[in-house]
C-alpha cells in the first residue's frame, strides 16, 4: 500500500510529497543490512532507486574529480555530491593531473585559475590526455575569453562563482544521462 499525502504549509510551495510505504518484514531487514553496508538511510537509497527506474540518475556510481584550490568550496561541493557520485577533490593543478593520469573520471569540475598553473591549463591537458572525461569549468573572475577558451577544450558549462551545489549537481547528471543515451 503507498500513500501519497500533500504537506501543507511553507513545504508545499516546495512541491514536497512525502511517501508512505508497507514492506514486508524479511524485505525490510534485508534493505536495512544493505544501506548499513553501504553507509546511507534507508529513505535514501530508496529515494535514490526511485530515480534511477525514473531516468533521473545514472544507474552506476560514477566519478567525478572536484580541482579548486579554495578548500570550502572543494569540499563543501564534494560533500554535496558525495551521496550521488563517488568524490575525489584535489586542491593544485598538479594533484589534478596526477589523479587524472591513475583514475578515469566521468566529470571534472575545475577552477580557471589554480596555483602554478596557466588559465585552463588543466582542461587543457585532459582534453588531450583523456578527452572523454566531461569537464565543467568554474571561476571567480569570469572573462568572455575564457569562456570562449573553455568551451573551446569541450567544457560542458562555465560556472562563476559561488556556485550552487544544486546546479551543478543538475549539470552532472544532465551530461551522465546524455552521455548514457548516446551509447545507445
Amino acid at each position: 500500500m503507498i500513500h501519497v499525502p500533500q504537506i501543507g504549509g511553507r513545504d508545499q510551495a516546495m512541491k514536497a510529497r512525502q511517501l508512505h510505504v508497507r514492506i514486508p518484514e524479511r524485505v525490510y531487514k534485508k534493505l536495512k543490512v544493505k544501506c548499513v553496508s553501504e553507509d546511507t538511510s534507508i529513505q535514501e537509497y530508496l529515494v535514490k532507486l526511485i530515480a534511477q527506474s525514473l531516468g533521473q540518475y545514472p544507474t552506476e556510481e560514477k566519478t567525478v574529480l572536484i580541482v579548486d584550490d579554495e578548500t570550502i568550496l572543494r569540499e563543501s561541493l564534494g560533500d554535496y555530491l558525495k551521496d550521488t557520485y563517488q568524490v575525489v577533490t584535489a586542491g593544485t593543478g598538479e594533484e589534478a593531473l596526477e589523479l587524472i593520469e591513475k583514475w578515469d573520471f566521468d566529470i571534472l569540475v575545475v577552477d580557471v585559475r589554480l596555483p602554478g598553473e596557466t588559465e585552463l591549463q588543466v582542461p587543457r591537458e585532459v582534453r588531450e590526455s583523456k578527452p572523454y572525461i566531461k569537464s565543467i569549468v568554474i571561476t571567480a573572475y569570469p572573462s568572455a575569453e575564457s569562456a570562449v577558451e573553455a568551451m573551446k577544450l569541450g567544457a560542458i558549462d562555465y560556472l562563476v562563482k559561488p556556485v550552487a551545489p544544486d546546479d551543478l549537481e543538475r549539470l552532472i547528471r544532465e551530461a551522465l544521462l546524455k552521455e548514457g543515451k548516446g551509447r545507445d
